[in-house]
């Protein structure tokens, strides 16, 4: 009996040691903290018992999103980071859907294009309102994303609307457009607000034909908006023909040639001519010196084109972008236009999602045009 009682409080005493032996790993030694899983892209339940398998738990959000019905699309704590167990992890599930192709709604009114929008189940982001010389006030100039992207419903549309010439500067600076040629020229003048009347060909051998070789008023001056403006357009003189010059000797003896003699009738005797009368000295043929043609000058080589000078310091653009989503990459235009004249920024191929950023000085105020595709969708206005 003894002995019974001896064993059993030998098993006692082992078994209160073994659960304090657990008790200190617990406290002490086993790490509380657990690594978080990867879950986006998973399915809500696998997320979840993945989760719970961890030790943690999960708090589902459903949003509007492109991708799949039920699929992680965000986690609160990036996989493998650590958490302490029984922690919550909030996820961003897909409410699914299709995708909302944008409708083209440049040139709308813009009471128009917002029905137009909501009517395609599309919401009206920020509405940028700016002068136009061109669009009539209240005419929607470009919108971002350009169409025919395809949006989720949630994404907001935003517009560019003209205020027409309500805030336009009356006065404009006309720019300098020496050494261009005249189609650039145009283009600059109509950027500016300017307008051509008239080209006036000019010979000049200080720029290329075809090209700019002054402006009437002259660059620097300024003028109303939508003043017209007269280029003066370089042409190739025109070759100088060679100088022929003839010598003649003896022109001198020419003029002291006396007169014809009489010649007597038949018959008669003829007058005796004194000695000292008669003329010892032949008159000499005038003779005709060969005058050598002088080459024509060589042809001056054509200067190109100045291009227009980028101001320094002042005033710094900040341009920041993003290309839509498109099916194939289409060709991206980004022109800058200020008191210098226009400047082409970026001139490439853009695929869809490409974010462009872009830093540049200018004087003056300036204008930031992007054409994707050929087609102006967006316009940033610096002061």
């Amino acid at each position: 009996m003894n002995r019974l009682f001896r064993w059993g409080i030998i098993i006692a005493l082992l078994i209160l040691i073994s659960s304090g032996l657990v008790s200190i790993r617990l406290i002490f030694v086993e790490d509380k903290d657990v690594e978080v899983p990867s879950l986006v892209g998973l399915p809500l339940v696998e997320a979840s018992n993945r989760l719970n398998a961890a030790g943690l738990s999960a708090r589902p959000d459903i949003v509007d999103s492109d991708q799949p019905r039920d699929v992680v699309i965000y986690q609160s704590v990036p996989s493998g980071e650590k958490a302490a167990k029984g922690n919550v992890i909030n996820l961003k599930v897909s409410r699914g859907g299709a995708l909302i192709q944008i409708p083209d709604v440049r040139g709308m009114q813009f009471a128009e294009a917002v029905k137009e929008l909501d009517a395609s189940g599309l919401k009206l982001g920020s509405v940028l309102r700016v002068p136009d010389a061109i669009k009539p006030a209240g005419v929607v100039i470009a919108q971002n994303p350009a169409s025919p992207a395809g949006v989720i419903s949630s994404r907001m549309i935003e517009l560019l609307v003209s205020e027409g010439k309500a805030g336009l500067s009356t006065t404009v600076q006309v720019p300098d457009l020496r050494g261009q040629e005249e189609g650039i020229a145009r283009q600059i003048l109509e950027q500016s607000e300017l307008d051509v009347t008239r080209a006036v060909e000019v010979e000049s051998k200080l720029v290329p034909p075809g090209s700019v070789v002054q402006t009437q008023p002259k660059a620097g001056t300024r003028v109303q908006s939508g003043a017209s403006i007269t280029l003066f357009l370089a042409k190739a003189p025109a070759p100088e023909p060679p100088i022929a010059v003839t010598a003649q000797t003896g022109a001198q003896n020419a003029e002291q040639i006396p007169p014809p003699r009489e010649v007597p009738a038949i018959g008669t005797v003829p007058p005796v001519i004194p000695i000292d009368q008669v003329d010892t000295n032949p008159i000499a043929p005038p003779q005709t010196v060969p005058v050598i043609a002088q080459p024509p000058a060589a042809p001056q080589p054509p200067v190109p084109p100045t291009p227009p000078a980028i101001p320094a310091g002042g005033k710094t653009a900040k341009l920041r972008y993003q290309v839509p989503p498109l099916s194939r990459a289409l060709p991206l235009k980004i022109v800058i236009t200020d008191a210098s004249g226009a400047r082409t920024l970026q001139d490439k191929q853009a695929n869809g999602g490409e974010y462009i950023s872009i830093e540049t000085p200018y004087s003056g105020s300036a204008n930031i045009t992007i054409q994707l595709g050929g087609e102006v969708i967006w316009q940033e206005k610096y002061e």
